[in-house]
């Protein structure tokens, strides 16, 4: 993430829709009550703005026990942390149940800017027609807002929900949550049909176990300054004056998460991916190329020594909703997916054989290999193999190392010195190997340490550079491009997309 998303729940509860299944429709706020809602609110506002800077606050969203929108004071919030140059967006939870054109007015009358606003619309067939929140919804996109829209995935409401994805405009995101008090299991019908208008229906359908690791970069706090990961995870009071991150709690006390407002905002690559650096705001990414690392992003690290060569592995550490998300993006979103990995292309290949038809190729063996999948190929050979062969081997023993070589029709694209086990290479010790070759051969070469393997390739060649180079075939700007690793290699690959997420950084 680009820096701290917040969440904040005052001590409003209350709504100007009267649904029958919600308990704050029930509860009639006294005028002291607002009034100490809009209180806690103005004075977490103030705090925000404060703190920001120093705390690395990037975005907001309420995520209140009823309809926050109705009250000015929350309006009038939103858009002075709008308009704070530090702040990346800021939204809200809302049932649009309001004149939509009169609300943004206000915000931007307070100095709001609507590039930076998300809404997240809650459609409730109860209180409002089809057409009715599909024009509201349009209303938003059209004046600059940035929106999604959903349902809870009641069966009986299968067809509203239906004709509400055929009203909104294509461009605006239709989820489904799953039905809590459903009381049994979603039929295969009913599954296939509510995956048929959100295709990240299955992500609720999904055991999350709870990893208090990945909540580090979210804070949820309520009125009264007790704060939180997440709206379901234990809270300590604190104050977001006076709390350090990452030192004011650790403890979740859950067993999973349960609700998106937990999994969702979990700092791991899918969400990345799926949903950009602020994940909670339900806005989906929808790059036009992604290019994925394969070991230690797509499939679990391995220990040194059998991480990278043993080319009988299978794709078995490949998870189901990595493969069903996967798919989403490829077929429905028509993204391209590609590899960036320092597999040759054969390991890479029997390695994800469940998912290798969903991309349209890659980045492989570091970036000597680079395939467009029935469109074009390119190999970066090694011009002085066999003299970096000659220097090379009279050091084997001295350096612990055998030799593999990776060739193509014959020739050389890439040297790999493997050491057994745990013996992993250092940078002082591959310079100290590389410099026993004359210049010009020297010149020729790149070469990086990986673990164990200390990995030979022509002269620029690199996984940033295959990127740029598949890209530019495909007519595809950078700013439309997600990517993702975790080793050093990766690290230039990710920073120069618009969308990228580098475990190690």
């Amino acid at each position: 993430m680009g820096g701290h998303m917040v969440l904040y729940r005052g001590s409003l509860k209350s709504c100007n829709y009267k649904c029958s299944y919600c308990p704050f429709s029930k509860h009639a706020m006294s005028q002291e009550e607002l009034v100490k809602d809009r209180r806690q609110w103005n004075l977490f506002v103030s705090t925000y703005l404060k703190q920001a800077e120093n705390l690395n606050l990037r975005a907001l969203m309420l995520v209140p026990y009823g309809e926050a929108l109705i009250h000015p004071w929350y309006w009038a919030g939103l858009a002075g942390i709008s308009a704070s140059a530090g702040t990346d967006a800021v939204g809200a939870q809302t049932n649009l149940g309001f004149s939509v054109k009169e609300a943004l007015d206000d915000f931007r009358n307070a100095g709001g800017l609507t590039r930076k606003l998300r809404l997240w619309a809650t459609f409730h067939p109860q209180m409002t027609e089809v057409s009715e929140f599909a024009e509201k919804c349009r209303v938003c996109m059209e004046e600059g807002v940035t929106v999604c829209a959903g349902a809870v995935g009641v069966p009986e409401h299968e067809g509203l929900l239906h004709q509400l994805r055929e009203e909104l405009p294509e461009e605006i995101y239709l989820w489904i949550n799953k039905m809590d008090g459903l009381k049994r299991p979603y039929t295969q019908k009913e599954r296939e049909s509510f995956a048929d208008i959100d295709p990240y229906f299955f992500r609720e359908l999904t055991e999350h176990a709870a990893d208090v690791s990945q909540c580090q970069e979210r804070i949820f706090l309520d009125g009264s300054g007790r704060l939180g990961f997440c709206n379901i995870s234990s809270t300590i009071h604190a104050g977001l004056d006076t709390y350090a991150l990452q030192a004011g709690f650790s403890s979740c006390k859950r067993k999973r998460c349960s609700c998106y407002l937990a999994y969702g905002g979990r700092e791991n690559l899918l969400n990345q991916l799926l949903f950009g650096p602020y994940p909670l705001f339900r806005i989906p990414r929808r790059p036009k190329a992604v290019f994925l690392d394969i070991e230690g992003t797509l499939l679990p690290k391995k220990s040194a020594g059998s991480s990278l060569y043993k080319k009988e592995e299978s794709s078995s550490g490949i998870s189901k909703e990595w493969i069903t998300g996967l798919t989403v993006l490829a077929e429905r979103e028509k993204s391209l997916l590609f590899f960036a990995t320092t597999l040759p292309y054969e390991d890479a290949r029997k390695r994800l054989q469940s998912i290798w038809h969903l991309f349209a190729g890659g980045v492989f063996a570091g970036g000597a290999h680079i395939l467009w999948k029935g469109v074009s190929e390119q190999i970066y050979f090694l011009k002085e193999a066999d003299t970096c062969l000659k220097y090379l081997k009279p050091f084997e023993k001295q350096f612990h190392f055998r030799i593999l070589t990776y060739k193509k029709c014959g020739r050389c694209y890439k040297i790999t010195l493997l050491r057994a086990g745990r013996k992993l290479w250092s940078g002082e010790e591959a310079d100290q190997l590389i410099n026993q070759m004359p210049g010009p051969v020297r010149r020729q070469v790149r070469y990086v340490t990986e673990e164990n393997c200390l990995q030979i390739l022509a002269a620029g060649t690199g996984k940033a550079a295959g990127v740029r180079l598949l890209c530019s075939r495909g007519g595809i700007s950078l700013k439309e491009v997600f990517a993702a690793g975790d080793s050093a290699q990766d690290e230039e690959m990710v920073k120069m997309c618009m969308g990228g997420f580098h475990f190690g950084m």
